[in-house]
């Protein structure tokens, strides 16, 4: 999956161009996503999904895993997809290559050159080991006098009392044997999503009955995180919407009710290029907390700029008594 490619992303760690290639897809049509929001318990693994899409209140209505064009890597990935659907009642799609293609077809740029844009970006040169160029390991294989040398130092290790050893040990606990293989014993818990009782080892994390309740945890957890980044965003763009209407006081005003897009336009632009919002509906909902429409946006804008005139007026100074002109 061209993992070596990997880089930031609007603050998302995405592991390659194909990753980057779906963010884009979704930016351009303003879908609200996040990245890797949380982690799913399938029974046989733990299982971290790409891409959550959210709809415009923030509920979680989509999960979206992308893979390259390796075949068995797709079908592990159906597998996983297919089981987070039956248990926690999640829609979800693989999207690979071909794919992202038919997506691509309705944007005014190439998926070629999406993909060509993220590998050759200086954001991307993390874990990047493309000819070796970034990685001086890159292509090379353990010799026989290699293993000899890490055999010989992983057995000083098990005999000595290093942090190294007892990190080992702590792992082998986790796998319910410790050394010698003395089973570990277990415990009765209380699960935290719906207080049933269950059996687990005593060095276990596990606080939940089941990979159900863990997976309800998880989803509640996904949306409340991206509630509160939303939110914040909202704050933040409904601020900038009442300083860019006093800066712009002028235009404000003037705009009639009538012929609203040449002064909403300019606000438009800058607000894409700021919070990456280009739907008018968010940033209506911004202010209101729902769409209502440009002409209800317009008068809010021109109170902001009549309060600011105001409150102006009301703290200027007042002209000394002795300076007011006689009766």
């Amino acid at each position: 999956m061209n993992r070596g490619y990997a880089g930031f992303y609007k603050g998302h760690y995405l592991r390659s161009s194909y990753e980057y290639a779906y963010a884009k897809y979704l930016d351009y049509h303003s879908i609200p996503w996040s990245h890797e929001d949380s982690t799913f318990d399938l029974g046989y693994k733990l299982y971290k999904p790409d891409f959550f899409i959210y709809d415009q209140y923030g509920n979680l209505i989509k999960i979206i895993e992308i893979k390259s064009r390796n075949k068995e890597a797709k079908i592990e990935a159906k597998r996983a997809l297919d089981i987070i659907i039956e248990r926690y009642n999640v829609e979800c799609e693989l999207i690979s290559y071909e794919e992202l293609l038919k997506l691509y077809e309705s944007l005014p740029f190439s998926l070629t050159s999406t993909i060509t844009e993220w590998i050759v970006s200086n954001n991307t040169t993390i874990h990047k080991a493309a000819n070796g160029k970034l990685n001086g390991h890159f292509n090379l294989k353990h010799g026989k006098n290699t293993k000899k040398i890490i055999g010989e130092h992983t057995r000083k290790l098990w005999a000595s009392d290093s942090p190294a050893r007892r990190k080992m040990l702590e792992g082998l606990k986790k796998s319910g044997m410790k050394k010698g293989y003395i089973k570990v014993p277990r415990e009765i818990r209380i699960c935290t999503e719906c207080v049933k009782e269950f059996k687990v080892l005593v060095t276990s994390p596990q606080k939940f009955c089941s990979q159900s309740c863990a997976g309800k945890v998880a989803i509640r957890n996904a949306t409340a995180r991206y509630m509160d980044k939303r939110k914040s965003i909202r704050n933040s763009l409904k601020d900038y919407i009442v300083k860019w209407s006093i800066d712009n006081k002028e235009i404000v005003l003037e705009t009639p009710l009538n012929k609203i897009k040449p002064t909403m336009e300019p606000l438009v632009i800058n607000i894409q290029k700021q919070f990456g919002v280009k739907d008018f509906r968010v940033i209506s909902g911004a202010v209101f907390g729902e769409d209502r429409g440009r002409k209800e946006l317009i008068r809010f804008m021109k109170e902001c700029v009549m309060k600011s005139y105001a409150e102006l007026t009301e703290n200027e100074p007042l002209e000394p008594e002795d300076k007011k002109p006689l009766g």
